[in-house]
């Protein structure tokens, strides 16, 4: 997997890109408002990254999402992809749960809980699951990249950590459009700082838009949805 700035393809799409994102209006309202002080910052952009910048950034973003994982449980990640795998769950088409169940253990020895197990202890019953989809990233991680899943995994993780930062995100957004208001203000009608500052306004508003309705739980459970699909397609691809 190649790497950039010591991250992989993971790292920049599914956690530096939702940091810079979020950040992306802040540094526009620096430009638009302060240039000598965005100039003074091109000057030390390098610094700021070999500072560590941009890993700090890929941490907030994994820390936040984390966070959402936690809160949301089942409904996403790899506990969400367990689920899909109990026999009183229907939302995987019954002849493909009863494939990659045959797979499963066939090969890794896992024997699976039945829908009594299930019953009496669902607990352990959901950890035999999440130790079946263990073991299946773990066996078939040679072909990962080659397949979609690690696309899909991207894609989870952006969305994950992208509702993580909704908070620091709507704040930015927030502040950008009320503070472009005010500076616009006392500004000349047409003049360049007037269009410049009224079209970071218009942006930060839609930024907003975005946030509060693009950015949602339901769009991580989609995205989890879709990757753990994929995860368990790979016992049909054998």
């Amino acid at each position: 997997m190649d790497k950039m700035f010591g991250m992989d393809r993971y790292d920049r799409i599914a956690r530096l890109n939702p940091a810079l994102l979020t950040l992306l209006p802040a540094l526009l309202f620096v430009f638009v408002w302060f240039p000598a002080v965005w100039t003074q910052l091109g000057a030390i952009a390098a610094f700021v990254i070999t500072c560590g910048v941009l890993f700090a950034l890929t941490r907030l973003a994994r820390k936040s999402g984390q966070n959402v994982e936690r809160k949301l449980g089942s409904r996403v990640g790899r506990l969400h992809t367990a689920s899909l795998l109990s026999l009183s769950d229907d939302r995987l088409p019954k002849t493909m749960k009863t494939r990659c169940r045959s797979y499963i253990e066939k090969h890794s020895k896992i024997i699976l809980p039945s829908l009594v197990d299930e019953t009496q202890d669902p607990k352990n019953a959901q950890d035999d699951r999440l130790l079946a989809i263990r073991w299946l990233l773990e066996h078939t991680r040679p072909q990962t990249e080659a397949s979609l899943l690690l696309n899909e995994n991207i894609a989870y993780g952006f969305a994950r950590n992208l509702l993580g930062l909704k908070p620091l995100g709507i704040a930015i957004t927030t502040t950008v459009a009320l503070g472009s208001a005010y500076f616009l203000y006392d500004l000349e009608i047409g003049s360049t700082a007037f269009v410049l500052g009224a079209l970071l306004c218009g942006v930060a508003i839609i930024g907003l838009l975005m946030w509060v309705f693009l950015v949602t739980k339901s769009s991580v459970e989609h995205a989890s949805q879709v990757y753990a699909e994929k995860i368990l397609s790979l016992c049909l691809e054998h």
